[in-house]
């Protein structure tokens, strides 16, 4: 019994002693590893509460970027028989750029009162750091440096018909964030194509910017051909995310604009070939003739290809002339071209069918085809041909022995040979009148007729298009159909966003339109009480309801509760058996 009173009397009086300790020394501090670094390096920043559990947040940094943090310990010493409790918090900090940045104070309120921290000042250098290749990514980095968006070129200037790649990028280092909007760039003077990048989607690697890490994404990417000489301006494009959403928060919108970009289209050189046409880029010619003997009841394909990498969309057919007796249809135009992230290249062949209609041997002319080489920055002439082509008499071609015309012999003659008619020529017997018959009746008639319809028609739809109310009730279901059409596209395509705001859309727009309300309106008591003197009208609010919960779950968190098969049922017969119930 003793020896338990001892270690009851030891423990009072070592809990007296800490909190005496406690209350005698409260300390609250701030401190760096080093008040000097250069751009890029990280600085360490550690704030320090003793004696005190309070709890106290990061102070204004000045500038200096978040790289890790922050992390928290907490420890128990006892020196000399005084017990003293530490809470430390931790941050590893940066700066993008050389200057002067000023940690603000920490204040934490303890008892009454407050206590805050010292600042401290942060001197940063020129970093060994090469710069980013970017120069557009280190600029959004400067405006904001947690979340910015970019547009950068493959090229600050070229000619006229070269190509340029553009590239739309999104920089985010928060862990939950959601891309609402975006509305980008129109661009005028230049031919564009786009490139497919599917949805669009967070890179694996992290990129580091800086010193600070971040995910990006590629929003979109387009290959420019400049038509005009200038500057070509590409807007600032602007991004709408929500930031920190969760089930229980409906998160924070962030509004983030890109930069601008100007890229400069220098005029092609003066000197360009008679053949030239506009072909800018790395490109070749190759032309194929299928053969070179044949009879005049058969045809010789000639097949004119253009490759490379290049404007190769912008190339048009060739033009060349034949000798008279070869007839040439229009060439069909075979496009092989892919557009990525290195540009437009492939191939473009267009395919021309000639028929000669005179036996004979005939000389097929030179294809010339002048570019614009952009790897030597001069034009380029290549040129291949002439061909040789023997046309021998075909099974259906008479003698060589008579003469025929060409087509140059043809002239137009004074009197030419009438057909003669036959069949039934529908002659009307002597004496038939077009007057008081029943066509004329009716053609008189008629013209009466179809205004009358017409202005009943005009104004049954002015009577439509006042009764405002009316026609959102008649066309609701016409617009939940549509809703419900994209959700179920969205649900063969495997597309989880698109679907829930698809189906709530055609959920909420349908209720809405039916009964007249607003969007503030929609609840389920509110349906219930328009479903009054529906037998089942709870029942449907409560469906309505429910459905609604489960696709606000579904695309504001990661929740999906019922199947999204089961729930696109559950909503089309919902939506049907309200219109059984409230037909207008």
């Amino acid at each position: 019994m003793k020896s338990w009173n001892k270690i009851l009397i030891t423990c009072t009086l070592l809990l007296a002693t800490a909190m005496v300790g406690r209350a005698q020394e409260i300390t609250f501090t701030a401190s760096v590893d080093r008040n000097t670094i250069a751009a890029g390096e990280h600085v360490k920043l550690t704030i320090a509460l003793t004696n005190a559990q309070e709890r106290f947040s990061a102070p204004e940094l000045g500038g200096l970027v978040i790289v890790q943090g922050p992390f928290e310990s907490s420890g128990m010493t006892n020196y000399n028989g005084r017990v003293s409790f530490a809470i430390n918090r931790t941050w590893l900090l940066t700066a993008a750029t050389p200057g002067k940045y000023t940690i603000g104070p920490a204040r934490v309120k303890v008892g009454g009162g407050f206590i805050q921290t010292e600042p401290i000042t942060i001197t940063v250098t020129k970093g060994n750091t090469p710069p980013p290749n970017d120069p557009a990514v280190a600029n959004g980095q400067q405006r904001d440096p947690n979340l910015f968006t970019t547009i950068s070129v493959s090229r600050n200037k070229g000619y006229v018909g070269e190509q340029v790649v553009v590239t739309y990028s999104l920089y985010s280092r928060y862990r939950n964030m959601q891309s609402v909007t975006k509305e980008m760039p129109k661009i005028s003077g230049a031919w564009t194509e786009e490139v497919d990048l599917g949805e669009p989607r967070w890179e694996e690697k992290l990129q580091t910017v800086n010193g600070v890490q971040y995910q990006m994404a590629i929003l979109r990417r387009q290959v420019l051909i400049p038509q005009r000489s200038g500057k070509l301006r590409i807007a600032p494009f602007q991004q709408t995310c929500v930031i920190d959403r969760t089930i229980f928060n409906q998160g924070r919108t962030v509004v983030v604009n890109s930069n601008a970009v100007e890229y400069t289209v220098l005029d092609l050189p003066a000197g360009a070939p008679a053949s030239f046409t506009g072909a800018v880029g790395e490109l070749q010619m190759t032309v194929q003739v299928s053969r070179t003997e044949l009879p005049t009841d058969e045809s010789v394909d000639i097949t004119i290809r253009y490759s490379g990498r290049g404007n190769l969309k912008l190339i048009e057919a060739p033009g060349f002339s034949l000798p008279p007796d070869l007839e040439v249809y229009d060439p069909k135009v075979i496009d092989k071209v892919v557009v990525n992230a290195g540009g437009m290249s492939g191939s473009r062949e267009f395919q021309y069918l000639v028929i000669p209609r005179q036996e004979g041997k005939y000389e097929l002319p030179a294809i010339t085809f002048s570019y614009f080489d952009t790897r030597t920055a001069s034009y380029r002439t290549v040129s291949e041909g002439p061909f040789a082509l023997d046309v021998t008499p075909g099974s259906g071609t008479p003698s060589t022995g008579v003469q025929r015309p060409s087509r140059t012999d043809v002239q137009e003659l004074d009197q030419d040979v009438r057909y003669i008619r036959i069949g039934d020529l529908d002659l009307e017997p002597r004496g038939t009148q077009l007057f008081g018959s029943l066509p004329w009746i009716a053609g008189m008639t008629t013209p009466a007729v179809a205004f009358l319809v017409l202005l009943a028609w005009r104004r049954k739809q002015e009577r439509a298009d006042a009764d405002v109310a009316g026609t959102r009730r008649r066309l609701a279901d016409r617009s939940a159909r549509s809703h419900l059409k994209l959700a179920h596209q969205a649900l063969a395509q495997n597309d989880r966003d698109a679907f829930y705001t698809a189906l709530a859309k055609a959920l909420n727009g349908y209720v809405a339109d039916k009964f007249g309300l607003g969007v503030a309106e929609l609840s389920g008591p509110v349906l219930e009480r328009h479903l009054q003197a529906t037998p089942d009208g709870p029942m449907i609010a409560s469906s309505y309801q429910r459905l609604i919960t489960a696709c606000d779950m579904a695309r504001f968190a990661p929740v999906e509760e019922v199947p999204r098969e089961q729930l696109y049922e559950e909503a089309v017969a919902l939506i049907s058996r309200i219109e059984q119930h409230a037909r207008p």
